[in-house]
């Protein structure tokens, strides 16, 4: 059951070029900031994978579509650093949230 019909989840993998790996993330910290003041970001987690250090995972939860591509515009110019300092295109998976723990989805994905 979705909790929310146009809420969603995107997971996103990241492979930065060798020795970027703290420059992309440096870029992101800045991204992550903008992002606070967008309403419709609902969530959003930068992780670096254990396994394999160059590999960055992105953990966002929108409230719409529109909301991401407000959040795409937000921060162009940041986002276009990010290219040179990446070795792979983006992997991006989108989910539909269901239920956990640790994050109210249903609060969230309410806006409330």
């Amino acid at each position: 059951m979705t909790l929310h019909p146009d809420a969603f989840v995107t997971i996103t993998r990241v492979v930065t070029e060798p020795g970027h790996t703290a420059a992309v993330l440096d870029v992101l910290r800045e991204i992550v900031v903008l992002d606070e003041g967008e309403p419709g970001t609902l969530a959003q987690t930068i992780q670096i994978d254990r396994a394999d250090p160059a590999v960055i995972w992105l953990y966002e939860i929108w409230a719409s579509a529109e909301a991401l591509e407000a959040h795409r515009a937000n921060g162009a110019v940041q986002r276009a650093r990010l290219g040179a300092l990446i070795s792979a295109p983006y992997e991006v998976h989108a989910c539909t949230p269901l239920f956990g723990h640790g994050l109210d989805l249903e609060a969230m994905t309410r806006g409330t």
